[in-house]
């Protein structure tokens, strides 16, 4: 008989070995005693079989910044199942009742890393992140001139989190889906035991940039780079080049609108757009009462169909005065009466187009947003201009 309920301490070993079997990796008692701090903080919903484990979802709770302004997150991870339960439809009632719960505590919104992009597409995820992975040989490590006239300092592990938890937060606020961190995400989540910090101190004398990275076997990965004007960007830029006799080939994950290939004397390396994180709006009608619109001039009707979490499905009337939304009063009549103009969308493209990946005018001509171009046109005005990234993983 199956049974669907939080997991609790007494279950957390239960738990290990299923990610251990589905993720294939294997935990030490020290990791795990890591992952238990952070699985306290956690709503993990398993579903039960005659008493056992059979299949589970971790709810990670977050909050990220859209557009400025701080918006709780739930983030869904370590979704597994053993292959005897698979395709019983077991993750697809996992993941209704996670939304059900996000909805209840007030989360508006959901990411999650895919293993497959179109399997949490059904469910109402849609890719909104993607980051630009840069690929420089060794003869192309030429420092930049003027050289900045700052300096590097090496940041010990321990002053890791209070000395760049500031560069980063003032960073990532200028994009949508970046995570508010913490000492505890910092510690054991962002700087693992092979990463390498340093910061950059500016001609004022003030922190305005960093590097994690990490070098082995000549190959150094730079995991951020963070920097807070140009000058920085030259002084981390000349750093990485005082590499070039330790490592033959370097790569740096930035996000997409990063300038640093313009800026180098030889931009022909390797540049890739790297899809990376699906989000899901979870409430809608909340998400688009908190949501900084650029400009409110005249009434938008969204028809909006969420075949997953029902709840989301109406028309939503935005103007000036706020958001309305009309609603079917029961299953298979037509919706309440508001004008019948408007824009048609799913949920997918309303997380894609409200946190930024693409613009209005795209998904209109891709077939994502249909109504009229006048209404399209209004919609771009209302949704203010932001780039997506997001620098964590989970």
């Amino acid at each position: 008989m199956s049974n669907m309920r939080l997991l609790s301490e007494e279950d957390y070993e239960e738990a290990f070995r299923l990610s251990e079997y589905a993720f294939q990796y294997k935990l030490t008692e020290q990791q795990k005693e890591i992952r238990k701090q952070w699985m306290n903080r956690q709503e993990i919903l398993g579903d039960f079989e005659n008493g056992q484990l059979a299949a589970k979802a971790h709810l990670l709770p977050f909050t990220v910044f859209i557009h400025g302004q701080e918006f709780r997150m739930s983030g869904v991870a370590g979704v597994a199942t053993w292959p005897e339960y698979r395709r019983k439809g077991k993750v697809a009632n996992l993941l209704k009742a996670s939304l059900e719960r996000m909805k209840e505590k007030g989360e508006w919104l959901s990411f999650l890393y895919p293993f497959q992009f179109h399997f949490y597409r059904k469910f109402g995820w849609e890719l909104f992140a993607s980051y630009k992975k840069l690929t420089i040989e060794n003869r192309h490590l030429i420092p930049l001139q003027p050289f900045a006239k700052g300096r590097i300092e090496r940041i010990l592990p321990e002053h890791v989190p209070q000395k760049l938890q500031p560069m980063y937060e003032s960073y990532i606020r200028r994009y949508n889906g970046g995570l508010k961190r913490w000492p505890f995400w910092w510690e054991h989540f962002v700087v693992k035991q092979e990463t390498h910090a340093v910061a950059y101190r500016d001609e004022q004398n003030e922190l305005a940039g960093y590097l994690l990275y990490e070098i082995k076997d000549r190959y150094m990965k730079v995991n951020e780079m963070v920097a807070l004007h140009e000058e920085a960007t030259r002084g981390l830029w000349n750093f990485i080049c005082q590499h070039d006799s330790m490592a033959d080939r370097v790569t740096v994950e930035t996000s997409i609108d990063d300038p640093l290939p313009y800026l180098l004397q030889e931009p022909r390396i390797t540049q890739e757009i790297v899809p990376y994180f699906m989000a899901r709006i979870v409430d809608l009608e909340n998400f688009l009462k908190a949501y900084p619109f650029a400009e409110l001039a005249g009434t938008l009707f969204l028809h909006v169909h969420d075949a997953f979490a029902e709840w989301n499905s109406g028309i939503y009337q935005i103007s000036e005065n706020g958001i309305t939304v009309f609603r079917k009063e029961k299953e298979h009549t037509s919706c309440m009466h508001p004008p019948k103009r408007g824009l048609q969308l799913d949920i997918n493209t309303a997380a894609a187009l409200l946190l930024g990946y693409e613009r209005p005018l795209t998904f209109y001509k891709i077939g994502k947003l249909k109504g009229s171009e006048k209404e399209v046109e209004q919609l771009e005005r209302m949704i203010p201009a932001g780039t997506t990234f997001i620098a964590d993983f989970f």
